[in-house]
């Protein structure tokens, strides 16, 4: 068997004293916190104890400690150490459809309403349901300027509109298409102000 030279074999016997050291070492204590928000971002595990006399004055006991270690050493029930929880608040069921007779809200995700309260630091996970209806209600609302300088897109809207309204209805059948129209202020830059212009608009 090769002989374990000197210099790794102190190596090893001095790893072999420190496990025991690191095994026991309270992260709560080693983080030096000076208030519960520092204290509590140490770790899950720690606590804060808030009592206003706390400790012996011959002895320095921290307050961000154990939650076991805090009731030893006299905190009592002041002791600070939130937990994360969640609750689900609004958990309707998920609508089939989208278009109902009874003209009841549609209902695409679940739950609908989640409160969540955090511990500094810490981070929440809950499942979410998203589906999609069938038959859900569109409505499509075009506004024009008819101006005629956008004859050529209104021609497009009249020739256009009538077959877009049947490929909706292929999708839903609760479809409505409405027109709005709008011209522009008979002020420079919207339209011409030379004297012919404002004798006949339409001209040009």
């Amino acid at each position: 068997m090769p002989r374990v030279p000197a210099t790794l074999y102190a190596c090893l016997l001095g790893l072999c004293a420190l496990v025991p050291r690191l095994a026991g070492l309270n992260i709560c204590t080693s983080g030096s916190a000076t208030s519960c928000e520092e204290c509590l971002l140490i770790h899950p595990k720690c606590a804060w104890c808030s009592k206003e006399y706390f400790g012996n004055p011959r002895s320095i006991i921290s307050r961000c400690d154990l939650k076991a270690n805090l009731i030893r050493n006299g905190c009592g029930g002041e002791i600070e150490s939130p937990a994360s929880s969640t609750h689900v608040l609004r958990n309707l069921p998920l609508s089939s459809k989208g278009s109902s007779a009874m003209g009841s809200d549609v209902i695409q995700m679940t739950p609908q309403e989640i409160a969540v309260s955090l511990r500094p630091g810490d981070q929440a996970t809950f499942q979410l349901q998203v589906r999609q209806v069938e038959d859900y209600p569109v409505d499509l609302y075009y506004l024009m300027d008819l101006s005629l300088s956008m004859k050529d897109d209104l021609d497009n809207i009249r020739s256009l509109g009538t077959k877009l309204a049947e490929e909706m209805r292929k999708l839903t059948s609760n479809f409505r298409l409405g027109f709005g129209s709008f011209v522009d202020k008979d002020i420079s830059p919207f339209s011409y102000t030379a004297p012919r212009y404002q004798t006949n608009p339409c001209i040009g």
